[in-house]
């Protein structure tokens, strides 16, 4: 049996008209994928929809039909400002200023959400794909093949093709309720996880080719500097995979993958391995970043020596407890 999420969320979608989605900045396959079905569901309620979503996405994810209708209209006045698979509204992709709105929606799967809605649904599960399909069955909305692919593309994409640790015996039941609508996802499969431009295969190359290994092999380094990430074209080209790099390989800890995005400023991903009990989403905390106990990033300007030692520190406390 699917759970329900809250109900005070949905009832507030069913009874105002117009709603505008957004999402978490460079989004990823849940945040896409999240947006699309909440979107097109409530379009079967004859809502108005709109998003406001950071572009161009993914290659892996250009698939999707509803991409087509990201960021074509801003109305003077929302209902309500969803934002999903977004753990701050300042890590939302958002207008410079927020258009006019009476309420704001959260619907979210990080622990580290800060609650920053009027209405907010923050639960541990293994994308926020999951709670969006919760929603749409609690409203009764008859789903199709392409709301199928979006909430397919969100759980896969941020379970590593259900191989984290997130994945719980819930989401398989949701995947398998899926299939209903959508006979084969094998190919949409491959394109999230197999299929990449000669440049995306190139720069994973590049990444793990620099790999290292630190403290005496329990913590994983890949670093990719901004001349070789201009060189394989652009960030947009960092696919999910390099930041499991680390975790790939066998008697890695921790992980930490590094993208030089401008000249000594780096986006930090960080990855931690079960069964060892290392959350690693305290570091992304200090820095102002965020995310799940196995996997969350920050921003970082600065000496990466910090975040090293940061780490050592890390894998230190927990071998003590």
């Amino acid at each position: 049996m699917i759970r329900p999420i809250s109900q005070e969320i949905a009832d507030y979608l069913k009874t105002h008209d117009r709603f505008l989605i957004m999402a978490h900045q460079k989004p990823d396959g849940d945040a896409i994928g999240s947006a699309i079905a909440l979107g097109l569901g409530l379009k079967k309620c004859r809502k108005k929809v709109d998003y406001y979503v950071q572009t161009p996405v993914e290659q892996k994810l250009a698939g999707l039909p509803e991409i087509n209708c990201f960021n074509r209209n801003m109305a003077d006045h929302y209902d309500a400002l969803v934002f999903v698979d977004c753990s701050t509204l300042s890590f939302a992709f958002k207008p410079k200023e927020l258009p006019p709105h009476d309420c704001s929606i959260v619907i979210d799967h990080h622990q580290s959400n800060e609650g920053y809605g009027v209405l907010n649904h923050v639960e541990i599960t293994s994308a926020t794909a999951e709670l969006v399909f919760r929603l749409l069955m609690q409203m009764n909305i008859e789903l199709d093949a392409e709301i199928a692919d979006a909430v397919f593309a969100g759980i896969s994409t941020d379970t590593g093709s259900f191989q984290f640790s997130n994945v719980t015996a819930e989401t398989h039941e949701i995947v398998a309720q899926l299939y209903a609508y959508r006979n084969d996802f094998a190919v949409l499969s491959k394109q999230l996880h197999c299929e990449k431009s000669y440049d995306q295969m190139k720069m994973y190359g590049a990444a793990a080719s620099v790999l290292k290994v630190l403290d005496d092999g329990r913590i994983g380094w890949v670093l990719l500097d901004h001349a070789t990430i201009q060189k394989y074209g652009g960030d947009i080209n960092i696919t999910d995979d390099i930041a499991n790099i680390g975790m790939n390989t066998l008697g890695i800890m921790v992980a930490a993958t590094i993208k030089e995005i401008t000249p000594g400023q780096y986006r930090i991903s960080l990855r931690s391995r079960s069964p060892f009990d290392i959350d690693v989403s305290v570091i992304a905390k200090r820095y102002g970043g965020g995310g799940h106990k196995r996997a969350a990033g920050l921003t970082f300007a600065g000496d990466l020596m910090e975040i090293q030692n940061a780490l050592i520190d890390l894998v230190a406390g927990s071998i003590d407890r």
